[in-house]
């Protein structure tokens, strides 16, 4: 099939097929027949992603309170927005704005009318203390802008972080205490400048090891201590070379990081990173069973096209979260006991049987086109209908829309409440304004940072943490790349000093882009296994420098 957007030519499977079948709806004894997708799965991501914000974080007023907080509705937004705890209070009901349905006009039309009108999350969060500037977060304690991360204490600037403490700008580390701009890290203490590393200790610059401690420079190690840069040396040798190399010393660091490439080089890549699988493709994927190119699930089965799931079962094109999770269908930000939702938004804790919904949560059940809807049940535009009602109407609209070529599609990028610039579609697939336009998607010109506002330059901060004042704190500092504003918190500070590590010169943003060009994207190809010639399926281009094994040569290679 030819995709409506790229135009790009992608394969609809009889698998695909199966699963088409298995994940239609059945209402009131009527089983509404899931069509084939219009687009290519990476469009159809893109299309998801632009009704998710992630890093965008506005300082407004509650809509309801009129306290001031933070919210990824944009002051100026015309969507109202409610501070989390007055969104989840018996204050306000959904249901009050709902409305009948008029079969003389589309579907999708009339459900932005409603999302409109209904009151937003202004924070994804839940079970938090003294962590005010986060979002897509819950249960933690004293962290400042995580994002989509659970169980963590005192970390900053990370995303994809889970049961961490004291750790700042990592990407997916995971009981970890104590790491510092690490990616893919898990069980690791005291650890800088690392990927792929687990059970890892007092190390820097450190990629695919395991089980390592006192090391640095080091590629694909396995029990390993007082090795630089893959030598072996005696425990002494290695702390004089040790205290010789000063972190914050950026001739010193920039040394060190060329020969760590180099070597990163001269190590074989497996081709699949992931364990405990069978019949998986995809990329970082583990306890997982029967999954077509998935990429960062976890204990899945039968899923097709699913990112940052872990604990489903039976899914097709879901992005993140999972935690019990079966039947879902082009959905994005669902979790936690979940069952056959198809084309949902933000809708969590025992959620089910939901159709076209956006933030319907807590126990929410048999609801179509509904927004913001708590524990209820039978509902179409959130208006109340009786069980038999319901299961009348449905097919009907879905009739309608299958007309007008809306039944099957998710909800269009355009009528989604955030300008596509602010949405994480943004950071995997970049737009610029004109081509955003072109699409009828939104553009906001005032996204949440500064530039211009800076009190002291980069060439003012000593290099020696040692040598930099508390009045940091007080000053505006600027991006060496891309000039916008950032400050240096005074827990920051106690961390980097504590860490001995300098004085970071690049905004936030720019910091986590940077780690995540560090992973592979998503998208697979074929090559040939450097030792053994077999054909493997990977996300290493074939133009990519890297030696990259099978998974058979890998093992006998690193073992």
């Amino acid at each position: 099939m030819q995709c409506g957007v790229c135009q790009a030519l992608f394969e609809v499977t009889d698998h695909d097929r199966l699963f088409f079948e298995k994940l239609s709806p059945e209402i009131g004894g009527k089983k509404m027949a899931l069509p084939e997708p219009t687009l290519c799965p990476a469009c159809r991501l893109q299309r998801r992603l632009a009704w998710r914000v992630e890093r965008s974080l506005y300082y407004r007023t509650c809509d309801l309170t009129g306290k001031k907080i933070f919210s990824i509705v944009a002051p100026d937004s015309p969507y109202k927005a409610y501070h989390h705890e007055a969104w989840y209070s018996d204050k306000w009901n959904a249901l009050d704005y709902g409305r009948p349905y008029d079969f003389s006009r589309p579907f999708f039309e009339q459900f932005a009318e409603l999302l409109r009108e209904v009151p937003l999350l202004a924070l994804n969060v839940a079970g938090l203390q003294n962590c005010e500037y986060v979002n897509q977060c819950g249960w933690s304690k004293n962290c400042y802008f995580t994002i989509e991360a659970d169980q963590n204490e005192d970390s900053l600037y990370c995303y994809r972080v889970f049961w961490v403490k004291t750790c700042v700008d990592c990407t997916e580390v995971v009981r970890s205490e104590r790491c510092y701009e690490c990616i893919d890290c898990e069980n690791c203490y005291n650890l800088k400048f690392s990927q792929l590393c687990s059970q890892c200790s007092d190390s820097t610059f450190l990629f695919d090891c395991r089980g390592c401690r006192n090391c640095f420079g080091c590629t694909g190690l396995r029990q390993k201590q007082y090795h630089m840069f893959n030598e072996e040396l005696p425990r002494g040798e290695y702390e004089d070379r040790l205290r010789a190399f000063e972190l914050w010393n950026e001739t010193h660091r920039q040394a060190a990081l060329k020969r760590f490439e180099e070597l990163k080089l001269q190590h074989p890549r497996k081709a699949f990173i992931g364990e405990q699988n069978e019949n998986v493709s995809g990329n970082y994927i583990y306890e997982s069973k029967d999954c077509t190119e998935c990429f960062g699930v976890r204990a899945c089965r039968d899923c097709r096209y699913c990112s940052l799931v872990r604990e489903s079962r039976d899914c097709m094109d879901y992005f993140v979260w999972g935690d019990n999770a079966e039947r879902i269908y082009e959905s994005q930000c669902c979790g936690h006991s979940i069952q056959s939702l198809s084309f949902c938004c933000d809708s969590w804790d025992g959620v089910h049987d939901l159709l076209y919904c956006y933030q319907c949560v807590l126990g929410s059940n048999h609801c179509f086109g509904c927004v913001g809807i708590q524990r209820g049940g039978y509902c179409i535009l959130n208006k109340q209908y009786t069980k038999e009602e319901y299961e009348e109407m449905v097919p009907r609209i879905v009739a309608q829309m299958q007309q007008q070529g809306e039944w099957g599609e998710f909800f269009p990028a355009a009528i989604s409440p955030y300008a596509y610039n602010e949405t994480t579609a943004q950071e995997y697939f970049p737009l610029t304004r004109e081509e955003a336009q072109e699409r009828e998607l939104t553009w906001k010109e005032n996204l949440p940072f500064t530039v211009g506002k800076e009190t002291m330059r980069l060439d003012q901060i000593p290099s020696r943490i040692e040598d930099v004042q508390d009045s940091i704190a007080d000053q505006v500092l600027a991006c060496q790349a891309t000039e916008k504003n950032f400050r240096i918190t005074k827990k920051e500070l106690e961390f980097y000093r504590d860490m001995r590590l300098p004085v970071p010169r690049f905004h936030p943003d720019e910091r986590h882009l940077r780690r995540m060009l560090l992973r592979n994207p998503r998208k697979l190809w074929e090559r040939s296994c450097r030792k053994c010639g077999k054909e493997i399926e990977t996300t290493y281009s074939p133009d990519r420098p890297e030696i990259v094994y099978c998974e058979e040569c890998y093992l006998a290679t690193v073992y």
